[in-house]
C-alpha cells in the first residue's frame, strides 16, 4: 500500500481490506457478505470486511497482507502473526497462523466520499482509499454518535457552504452532503447495514459540478437522478469499466470476455479483471436461463 494506495485508479478496484471466507462457515458463524470480521489470534486482532466465497478453503480465511495504518484502522496483518523475522532478509512468518473469527457487532454502518483527505477518523473500523476528485472511506462503528458531529469531523469544519441533511431516526438512516460553491466538499451516508449506496457514482461527484438544487438533493440521495448512467463497482481498473456497463453489455449482446473487450476495452490491458468478467457473464446467463 505505500505504493498502491498512492493510486486513486488502483485503489478504486480494492477499496478496503477483506477476509474471504468459505459459504459453509460464514454461515456456522453467522456471518453475511459486506460485514465486518474480528479476526483474533494470541498476538493481536484485525477487523476487515467479510468476502464470502466458494473459491476460498473451507475451514481457512484469507487476508491481503498490504494494508497499513495510513489506509486503515486495524487491518495489519503482522498484528496476527508471531513477531519472528528471517535472520537474512527479515522477511516476517505473516504466511500462516491459526485464528479465531467472529462478527463485529457495527452498531452503524457509513460511506464518505471527501474532497480531502480526513486528518482523524473517530471509527472503529475504517479504510481510506484514494479516488478521483479525493477520497472515499468505508466506516463501521460500534456505539451511536452525534452524527451531525461526526459528519463535520470528516469534512473539515468549511465555515461557509451549505450542508444538506436527511434523518431517518427510526430506520438508523443519516445522510449528509456539504457544497462549497458548485465544488461538493463531502458527502457521508450511515445505515445500521452496511450502506447500500452507488458507491462509483458518488467518487464521481467529486468532481462534478452541482449548481441546481436537483442535483444537490441526487447526492444526498446516493444515486443518479434522471437520465444520468451508474458505472456501478469499478471492474477493470484500467480503462475504468464498472459492473453495471458490464451487465448492460452482456444484455446487449456480448457473450463473452472478448466481446466485452471489444465493446467496452475492459480486459484488453493487464487482463486481472478478466475472470471477473467472465463471472459477470455467467451470472447474467444464470439470470436469463431462470
Amino acid at each position: 500500500m505505500t505504493r498502491t494506495g498512492k493510486s486513486q485508479r488502483l485503489s478504486q478496484h480494492l477499496a478496503e481490506p477483506f477476509a474471504e471466507i468459505h459459504p459453509s462457515d460464514a454461515r456456522q458463524y453467522g456471518i453475511s457478505d459486506a460485514d465486518i470480521l474480528r479476526i483474533s489470534t494470541a498476538h493481536g486482532e484485525v477487523l476487515l470486511r467479510a468476502l464470502v466465497t466458494p473459491r476460498q478453503q473451507h475451514g481457512s480465511i484469507f487476508v491481503p497482507m498490504h494494508w497499513t495504518d495510513q489506509f486503515a484502522a486495524k487491518a495489519r496483518v503482522d498484528a496476527l502473526v508471531a513477531p519472528v523475522t528471517d535472520p537474512v532478509s527479515g522477511q516476517p512468518a505473516s504466511k500462516n497462523a491459526p485464528a479465531r473469527m467472529e462478527r463485529f457487532g457495527a452498531h452503524a454502518f457509513g460511506f464518505a466520499v471527501l474532497a480531502e483527505r480526513p486528518t482523524a477518523i473517530d471509527a472503529d473500523y475504517w479504510a481510506l482509499a484514494r479516488c478521483a476528485g479525493g477520497w472515499r472511506v468505508e466506516l463501521a462503528l460500534e456505539v451511536d454518535r452525534d452524527w451531525t458531529g461526526f459528519a463535520a469531523t470528516l469534512f473539515g469544519h468549511v465555515e461557509t457552504g451549505e450542508t444538506l441533511a436527511y434523518h431517518d431516526t427510526a430506520n438508523g438512516q443519516h445522510r449528509f452532503a456539504r457544497f462549497f460553491g458548485e465544488r461538493l466538499i463531502g458527502a457521508l451516508y450511515l445505515a445500521r447495514e452496511p450502506v447500500a449506496v452507488s458507491r462509483g457514482w458518488a467518487v464521481e461527484q467529486l468532481s462534478a459540478t452541482h449548481a441546481d438544487r436537483r442535483m444537490r438533493l441526487a447526492v444526498v440521495a446516493g444515486r443518479p437522478g434522471g437520465n444520468q448512467a451508474d458505472r456501478g463497482a469499478t471492474v477493470c481498473s484500467c480503462f475504468g469499466v464498472g459492473a453495471n456497463q458490464i451487465a448492460q453489455a452482456v444484455q446487449g449482446g456480448c457473450a463473452s470476455v472478448e466481446a466485452i473487450g471489444a465493446a467496452l476495452q475492459a480486459g484488453t490491458n493487464c487482463g486481472s479483471c478478466r475472470a471477473e468478467i467472465k463471472g459477470i457473464i455467467d451470472a447474467r446467463r444464470l439470470q436469463a436461463a431462470e
